[in-house]
């Protein structure tokens, strides 16, 4: 094979690879929303019994109902992390639901 039926391979591999390797990092560096936030370590039994009355979901199948849009749902200070309720000990998903959803204003 002559260098001259390679180099344009080779140019096409330089100038493609660093942008492949870039398109490939990025997702692991993405952040993103814990998959559960449903985790009662830590808690004592009245705060289960709480949770489990107030029927606390990781995932509510209301969008316009979940703990995002809800005025006791305190954010975490990281994406990546679960947020806190001020009415449910524990940690609780942005994705989350239970029965004293109040709308924030």
């Amino acid at each position: 094979m002559a260098p001259s039926d390679t180099d344009p391979t080779r140019r096409r591999l330089l100038l493609v690879a660093p942008a492949a390797l870039v398109a490939l990092a990025l997702p692991a560096c993405e952040k993103k929303e814990p998959d559960s936030c449903d985790s009662t370590l830590g808690l004592t039994q009245d705060e289960i019994k709480t949770r489990t009355s107030l029927a606390y979901k990781d995932r509510g199948p209301d969008p316009n109902k979940q703990c995002h849009g809800c005025e006791q749902y305190l954010p975490p200070p990281k994406v990546d992390e679960c947020g806190t309720c001020k009415v449910l000990k524990g940690t609780v998903h942005s994705k989350g639901t239970c029965n004293v959803f109040t709308p924030k204003r």
